[in-house]
């Protein structure tokens, strides 16, 4: 028995250590699949020697110039094998932008709109609090200013670019949960919640009458007053009955609530109604802004929509889904080009036709389920003004499904985003898979353009490496702090130079002085090199002063920020006094001289520490010195 636990923890250990992430290294070539998937662990993650971030490693197994736009790519890499929670930004070329470790937990990162200007929004928190999480959403601004004096009352408020300038928390002694956070035009958030709640429902089970749950709510509330604008509660519109995962023996008591509807996406959309994604019933509801009453159901025990989908994909029978969002028929131009003729518009005729998105994981955890997750786009028609009793007022078509290539399945997390065009074509299709450690882009047809992996295929569905949500915008940042620099070890004369958050760089100016100290005008331009990734490795070769520090340049060279400086050494410093007296390679006579004035100053250093060494050992001994003229 005893060796049979010693096997069992032998093989456990060699797990660890076979899935544990490790450092690739500063030359990785991403092409190298054999090394990506086995010789790195769950999550191959590179290091800087600038800074000390580390960054996810991207394999690409499809790429296309498609892909490859202005935006930036926003994440949350978490897991098992992921060593330092965070959240964050990498350009279209897989390297990084920006990265901010978290105290906890991260999720969430997306670019929204408050007050007119771009700002990001994540939550950071406890994530271990049954599948959903405890804590708050941070607001930070880009590069342009933005004006946020009316928060010092309830929020708080950072005068500096890439800092917090509000920190969003649930009202009513309630908890922000992780799963959304929508910022709308009108100042305000809508955030999802989970409380412990009782339900009186006599016979649901056989041994108590009352049924502890987490229940959802969500709130809106305005950013800058702190005031509650509206509050929607799920058990007071959906019962038990519609839910698809079982009590077991959860539910009986306060301490162990049962989830049993489990909310994770919010839309506001132009009518003041609500979009909710609810997992463990499968539904996609519209909820009246004004009342809270349900306007309709789609999937799940309560649909209302007649499903006219071809074939055996559907429309209707999304499981566990995330991300739901509306979407006007005129997106997508190209793909709905006869849709449009008929219904130019949302309303025509007293009959709403709309696009509604989502990604439908087809599974959970327990298990149950049986087809890849995918990316589903539906076309819905529903009577604008009112509930109908007439035949066909709701229906529902699959347009299009995006499978990932390797057909998995994530049983957790994920979202769809639709990319827009601004060329008259139709947009792309971004899908991030949570659970699994991969994003990819489709065209609206369904073709696959990109596939971005962040972790290697043996840990799919393990949780070893996560990101809630991945997403795609334009985001512009110029850090309050400066670029940073250090020595490198490359065997030559290098340095490395790195600017966490900046999006503006595109070189980088080496600079020298004979003084850390010294002026602007004093110090001496040296060379220009273009900026590569994140981290730019800058040859010194050329640099013939002790102290050397690196200037920031935009497109247009105009200087963006400036690193501290590097002291290089006593060596340089030496040089630089060569140098201002003129010695050269050419004169024999000058370098003889400069030789011999080394050689002696190198003897005479070595005569006096040899004496010294001789005089502690001595006086460690206990040696008297003999003198000359002793009587002894």
């Amino acid at each position: 028995m005893v060796g049979l636990a010693l096997l069992i923890g032998l093989l456990s250990f060699s797990h660890i250590d076979q899935t544990a992430a490790k450092d690739v290294g500063a030359y990785f070539d991403t092409k190298n699949t054999q090394a990506f998937e086995h010789d790195f662990g769950s999550f191959p993650y590179k290091t800087f020697r600038s800074s000390d971030l580390i960054s996810p490693i991207l394999r690409r197994p499809n790429d296309s110039p498609q892909c490859h736009d202005d935006s930036y790519i926003f994440l949350t890499p978490r897991g098992y094998q992921v060593p330092h929670p965070a959240v964050t930004i990498m350009d279209g070329d897989g390297e990084l932008v920006w990265e901010h470790c978290v105290d906890g937990q991260g999720y969430n990162l997306k670019v929204q709109e408050y007050m007119g200007q771009q700002v990001l929004t994540f939550w950071v928190g406890n994530d271990g609090v049954g599948g959903h999480g405890e804590g708050d959403y941070y607001m930070v601004r880009c590069a342009t200013c933005l004006d946020c004096s009316h928060l010092l009352t309830t929020r708080l408020q950072y005068n500096s670019r890439y800092e917090e300038i509000a920190k969003i928390s649930a009202l009513n002694g309630l908890h922000a949960d992780l799963h959304e956070l929508t910022v709308t035009p009108q100042g305000t958030g809508i955030m999802t919640i989970y409380e412990i709640y009782p339900i009186t429902s006599p016979g649901f089970v056989d041994d108590t009458d009352v049924v502890w749950v987490w229940d959802c709510v969500f709130q809106e509330i305005d950013i800058a007053t702190n005031e509650l604008v509206f509050q929607w509660r799920a058990s007071e519109h959906h019962s038990l009955e519609e839910t698809y995962r079982k009590i077991g023996d959860e539910g009986r008591v306060s301490n162990r609530p049962w989830d049993w509807y489990h909310m994770n996406s919010i839309q506001k959309d132009e009518l003041g109604n609500y979009l909710v994604s609810a997992r463990y019933t499968h539904t996609i509801t519209y909820i009246d802004g004004r009342t809270g009453a349900i306007i309709w159901i789609l999937g799940g025990k309560r649909n209302d929509f007649n499903d006219l989908s071809e074939g055996k994909s559907k429309a209707t029978n999304i499981a566990y889904q995330h991300f739901a969002r509306f979407h006007n028929l005129t997106e997508f131009p190209v793909l709905l080009a006869d849709e449009i003729k008929y219904q130019p518009t949302k309303d025509v005729d007293g009959v709403t036709k709309m696009l509604v998105s989502a990604f439908d994981n087809g599974t959970d955890n327990e298990g149950t389920g049986h087809r890849p997750s995918r990316g589903v786009l539906i076309e819905i028609k529903y009577p604008t003004k009112g509930p109908s009793t007439a035949k066909d007022a709701y229906t529902a078509k699959l347009i299009r499904e995006y499978i990932h290539p390797a057909q998995f399945i994530s049983s957790s997390q994920g979202s769809m985003q639709i990319l827009p065009s601004d060329n008259g074509s139709d947009p792309r299709v971004l899908l991030g898979y949570g659970y699994v450690g991969v994003w990819t882009e489709f065209s609206a047809d369904g073709d696959v353009l990109c596939d971005n992996r962040f972790s290697t295929m043996s840990s799919w569905g393990t949780g070893d490496v996560q990101s809630y949500r991945v997403l795609k915008a334009p985001w512009k940042g110029k850090p309050v702090w400066p670029p940073t620099i250090a020595s490198g070890d490359n065997g030559h004369p290098s340095i490395s130079v790195s600017w966490n958050g900046a999006t503006e760089v595109k070189s980088w100016k080496l600079q020298q002085a004979d003084e850390s100290t010294c002026p602007d005008e004093e110090w001496e331009d040296v060379s220009v090199t273009n900026k590569k990734g994140f981290e730019t490795e800058l040859d010194i070769t050329d640099a013939d002063m002790r102290f050397v520090r690196v200037v920031a340049l935009d497109a247009n060279g105009e200087m963006l920020g400036i690193t501290d400086s590097l002291d290089l050494g006593w060596e340089m410093g030496v040089n630089s006094v060569f140098e201002r007296l003129k010695v050269r390679a050419s004169d024999p006579a000058q370098l003889a001289m400069v030789s011999v004035a080394v050689l002696a100053l190198f003897v005479i250093g070595y005569e006096g520490f040899r004496q010294f060494r001789c005089w502690k050992e001595m006086r460690r001994l206990g040696y008297a010195p003999v003198h000359r003229h002793s009587h002894v």
